[in-house]
């Protein structure tokens, strides 16, 4: 994956594996791929050791999974949880994160530390499924970026304009 076609050349092998998978089995009712990672419902623990031992043999590759606990299950920088018939998500770091991104110290100009912190706001809105979770994931990032030298005022002014900006552009 080093290289810049790799996603290209990852997908498109992923996208003809499941030609050939699909074509001898039957689609799971909720499959959604990127890249090489993969969300699938299936109704059964056998339905799915099928469709892992298919795509291990079509594919030559070896697949890991990761099944929900407690009724949620992280895919890609999403969790979603399921809480008696409802979904719900919210960001998902992993805990790995150590929580390390551009110093808000660092020699460059101040649009590219205001966008820092607005990337985070916008993912915290798009990923975020209730208001509750919006915040927690706000005041967790605000934190971070304290941490990484970002004044807290300039912190909190760029979190209130980013709010406002999605707000009216309905973009949440």
């Amino acid at each position: 994956m080093g290289s810049p076609l790799g996603v290209l050349f990852a997908n498109f092998f992923m996208g003809t594996v499941e030609e050939q998978v699909f074509g001898d089995i039957q689609r799971p009712s909720t499959y959604c791929r990127y890249i090489d990672d993969t969300f699938i419902c299936v109704k059964s623990e056998s339905e799915l050791q099928v469709l892992r031992q298919t795509f291990e043999e079509k594919s030559g590759l070896h697949f890991t999974m990761e099944k929900s606990t407690d009724g949620a299950l992280p895919f890609l920088d999403v969790l979603l949880k399921v809480e008696e018939d409802t979904i719900s998500t919210s960001v998902y770091v992993k805990s790995t994160n150590a929580g390390h991104c551009l110093n808000g110290q660092s020699e460059c100009p101040d649009r590219f530390k205001e966008t820092t912190i607005a990337a985070f706001v916008r993912r915290a809105l798009s990923h975020c499924s209730e208001w509750k979770n919006v915040h927690r994931e706000i005041d967790r990032v605000s934190q971070m970026l304290v941490d990484n030298g970002y004044p807290h005022h300039v912190v909190s002014s760029v979190v209130k304009r980013t709010i406002n900006k999605c707000w009216h552009r309905n973009i949440y």
